[in-house]
């Protein structure tokens, strides 16, 4: 038996997808699985063992002109597709996916309903379903559990990282000063949308008393210049010698020096998740997006149900993970700030001291 799964969506996405692509597996431990992705969001599924092939797709073939791109295009489908597959799970409703699924011929093409895209795409699947609103990980879940007719497995998020990513990242915090005994605090302030960042004075002002109380400070982030000038901007206030690898690393090598951390305090982005499935205590940051559906998720608790185990808004605990948002009643709106300015206001109203009474809580004491 051949299974193909299909998650075409961002890097935080595709982590989440983890415990229903194992599910998979479990249910079907012989079949060969493949998994079709994003290329930039490969790190988070490569090294899954239960992974037989994983491909990436390059989104860069949409700027190619018709040729190029078709003739790319086409070379990709091919990589994949050379086996006949029995089961076909789209875990998205875009259009790209449901193409993949109708190229495969499979005999149980499995896919989530569709209000948008081409004409007839629903038709595409053999079984379509709506899945709840819940958190991410629940609903890729559900839509397996479902269409399979399986029972309701609790599930846990999990990042497989190598063993040459864990080497790199211990001798970065080696050659950085950082001894065995050091407690660290991986903070990552930053979000490829600026509207999920906080203010950067209250950031650095977080910063500052870290380093006060002699806990070692990695800062990171994305490569993006947008990324890097907001990181400055918090660096220009920060008056301890701190870790900076913003722009320094790869999506493998991050999750590595996440590992090796002792708690993650950043805002609603994908390492945020990435923290959450090492286990790592989180104290993440949201604004106008919903922690009913992005909240970083504790693999130590047990599960009952398809609900979502956070409330709509406001500050909440989760074990060891504590979300910090305001419980205004605009929020979440899922816009990308306040009247289109990409500033979210009931993220900047969180106070620096709202933060540092929940790290001395989780840092103990």
């Amino acid at each position: 038996m051949r299974i193909l799964a299909i998650k075409l969506k961002q890097i935080g996405d595709a982590l989440l997808s983890e415990p229903a692509l194992r599910l998979l597996h479990k249910t079907y431990p012989q079949a060969e699985l493949t998994v079709i992705v994003n290329d930039y969001t490969l790190p988070m599924l490569r090294h899954a063992p239960y992974i037989d092939h994983i491909f990436g797709y390059d989104r860069g073939f949409k700027r190619l002109k018709f040729y190029s791109r078709f003739r790319e295009e086409y070379r990709f489908v091919k990589k994949w597709n050379a086996s006949k597959y029995d089961i076909v799970v789209n875990f998205s409703p875009g259009d790209r996916g449901a193409i993949y699924a109708f190229f495969t011929k499979a005999r149980c093409k499995i896919g989530v309903y569709a209000q948008k895209g081409f004409f007839g795409k629903n038709k595409i699947y053999d079984i379509v379903l709506s899945p709840p609103h819940t958190h991410t990980v629940l609903q890729d879940m559900w839509l397996v559990t479902k269409a399979l007719n399986l029972p309701f497995v609790s599930p846990q998020v999990r990042l497989y990282l190598s063993r040459t990513s864990l080497e790199k990242a211990e001798d970065i915090l080696r050659q950085a000063g950082i001894k065995d005994r050091d407690k660290i605090v991986c903070v990552h302030p930053v979000a490829n949308w600026l509207f999920k960042c906080w203010r950067a004075d209250y950031m650095a002002e977080v910063i500052n008393w870290l380093a006060n109380q002699g806990i070692k400070i990695v800062i990171t982030g994305g490569k993006l210049k947008k990324e890097l000038e907001f990181i400055k901007e918090i660096l220009k206030e920060v008056k301890f010698p701190i870790i900076n690898l913003a722009g320094k690393l790869d999506l493998e090598t991050l999750g590595a020096i996440i590992y090796y951390s002792d708690l993650f305090l950043g805002v609603d982005t994908a390492p945020m998740h990435m923290a959450a499935a090492l286990n790592k205590p989180v104290i993440a940051l949201f604004g106008p997006t919903g922690a009913a559906s992005w909240g970083p998720w504790d693999n130590d608790l047990s599960y009952a149900d398809f609900a979502s185990p956070y409330e709509i808004k406001g500050t909440q605990t989760l074990g060891k993970h504590t979300v910090l948002q305001k419980g205004w009643d605009c929020v979440p709106c899922g816009k990308d700030g306040c009247n289109g300015s990409k500033i979210s206001k009931c993220l900047h109203a969180i106070t620096p001291e709202e933060v540092i009474s929940v790290l001395k809580e989780k840092l103990g004491g």
